[in-house]
């Protein structure tokens, strides 16, 4: 499991009852079936354990048959391209150094994608160095909780400290965290979810449909009763599979988790076309009203590529209907795809290889991210040129906007969700006779509240760091997985500095001998990189 705060519920499999059989039972009114008691009866694991490919009569099945860290074996019977055959990645670019004196703001829209760092860490579990293209070092850094206290008077708050930058001790590491505010699961807004599943013969395997399948389940065990839930197939068309369906009928929802069969080609807009029109259906003012796309991302019928589909999710995203996209299965897949739609549609990222990153991503981390605080947030750093020489900016190379923008409320920017983190790491070549506190810039925060739709500022002071500090253990873990991603990634000032993998890795070990939470877990993904180093 990747270092996120773990929420999901431990599953109850030793349970004898049918699923499939139990509409009655299951669909009894709330006060008579609980929360508590669905989540008994309901084995959402079985569908990943008990999947078996060969379901699909297509010829073709991309993916990658990947096992479950608690998983059962892999299905090697299945013919299925390799890992690396046939994705598609799309290199976003490596930042290098900006003059201070040139251009001294520094902008970009706020990002809480994760996809990267976990098609990187299923690659790595399987032997293989994630493609450069793959990486966008911000995902990476996203996918770690920093401990950041959450704000109890305003949406974000911003967090600002710094350090000598590890790699490079002539400069410094500046980390902007910024931290949504809390909202208590009881006092969330209803959800209205649509799920648009990709059934096409792709998708035929374990990793893929048997985790799709997963993953509605552990919906199903922990929405509210009064949340719905809609189901919307594509392969060759596309086919209403449940409408929208209060979860307390949760048999009615298991049944339709049955009828999920494999087979045909992708038409992936007519999936996303029905999927609209479905959520609209279901559409509740002062809800949260989500598109959810599970797919490998092929799309090889109708509309295809992610510019042609642009204009169907903004249109969507200004009705107030996020767009998620998660990523199932490697061998096939279009990385590229999918992190462009969630960009346009107002929503996120993630991507699932296991078992345990469904029950993370779908237990409760969904509706928690959904549960939008703060709508087109964007950030704008200003560096002072008297005691800045140049500055880089680590990742959102594929986030940027114009400095002149920052400004505009017509801008679109990043959703950020109730409880979450998202981190900006700087490092700064500081100006000659800087002495440690001196202020060096400042990091303004700007979005509109949710809650009250105004525009919000959080603003926070950039100084200088004693060149003799290393920072904070936040400092320390966000830029240990900054290099990770940068040395895999191979591009930019990086690839030029004494870096290796023995380094990072002392670098971890540190980190979790204190005790640092999401350490052990970076340790883990350094090791897995240097077993794949020493075979290549």
């Amino acid at each position: 499991m990747r270092a996120k705060r773990i929420t999901g519920i431990a599953l109850l499999a030793a349970t004898t009852v049918s699923l499939s059989s139990c509409t009655g039972p299951l669909d009894a009114p709330d006060d008579q079936r609980s929360l508590k008691s669905r989540r008994t009866l309901i084995d959402a694991e079985k569908y990943f354990r008990d999947y078996e490919s060969g379901q699909s009569d297509s010829a073709s099945a991309g993916g990658s048959p990947l096992a479950s860290t608690r998983g059962t074996a892999s299905d090697e019977a299945h013919a299925v391209p390799g890992l690396l055959d046939d994705n598609t990645f799309v290199n976003a670019g490596t930042s290098d150094f900006v003059s201070a004196d040139r251009d001294p703001l520094s902008t970009f829209a706020l990002d809480v994608d994760t996809g990267s760092y976990t098609v990187a860490r299923t690659l790595l579990r399987q032997g293989v160095t994630p493609p450069s293209a793959s990486i966008r070092p911000e995902e990476w850094v996203n996918a770690f909780d920093y401990a950041d206290a959450a704000p109890t008077d305003i949406d974000l708050g911003v967090y600002v400290d710094q350090g000598r930058t590890a790699t490079q001790p002539d400069l410094q590491t500046v980390r902007i965290g910024i931290r949504a505010r809390d909202v208590l699961p009881v006092d969330r807004p209803p959800v209205n979810l649509t799920l648009v599943i990709d059934t096409s013969g792709s998708m035929d395997i374990r990793a893929r449909l048997g985790l799709v399948k997963s993953s509605l389940a552990l919906l199903t065990e922990n929405l509210h009763a009064d949340d719905t839930i809609a189901v919307v197939t594509y392969e060759n068309q596309a086919t209403p599979l449940l409408r929208p369906t209060p979860v307390r009928q949760t048999g009615t929802i298991l049944e339709a988790i049955d009828k999920l069969r494999p087979g045909g080609s992708t038409n992936l807009a007519a999936g996303l076309e029905l999927g609209y029109k479905q959520a609209r259906s279901s559409f509740t003012e002062d809800a949260i009203n989500a598109v959810v796309l599970a797919s490998d991302g092929v799309a090889n019928i109708g509309v295809t590529g992610p510019g042609s589909l642009v204009d169907m999710i903004r249109e969507a995203g200004a009705e107030g209907m996020h767009l998620v996209t998660v990523g199932y299965g490697m061998g096939n897949y279009n990385d590229n795809l999918m992190e462009q739609l969630a960009d346009q549609g107002d929503g996120f990222y993630s991507y699932v290889d296991t078992f345990d990153e469904a029950e993370r991503l779908f237990g409760s981390d969904l509706t928690s991210t959904l549960t939008v605080v703060a709508r087109d947030a964007k950030a704008q750093v200003e560096f002072d040129p008297a005691a800045v020489s140049s500055y880089r900016l680590i990742g959102y190379d594929n986030r940027a906007i114009s400095d002149d923008e920052f400004e505009s409320d017509s801008v679109d920017a990043g959703e950020i969700g109730a409880g979450h983190e998202v981190t900006a790491l700087y490092e700064v070549e500081l100006a000659r006779d800087v002495e440690p506190g001196d202020a060096i810039g400042e990091a303004t925060v700007r979005w509109e509240s949710v809650a009250t739709g105004e525009i919000d500022e959080a603003v926070a002071t950039l100084t200088a760091a004693d060149p003799a500090g290393d920072g904070s253990e936040q400092l320390a873990l966000s830029s240990t997985v900054a290099d990770l991603a940068q040395f895999l990634k191979g591009a930019g000032p990086m690839a030029e500095r004494d870096v290796d993998l023995a380094q990072l890795a002392a670098r971890a070990a540190d980190l979790e001998e204190a005790g640092v939470e999401g350490a052990a877990e970076l340790s883990g993904l350094i090791q897995l990189a240097q077993q794949t180093d020493r075979r290549q």
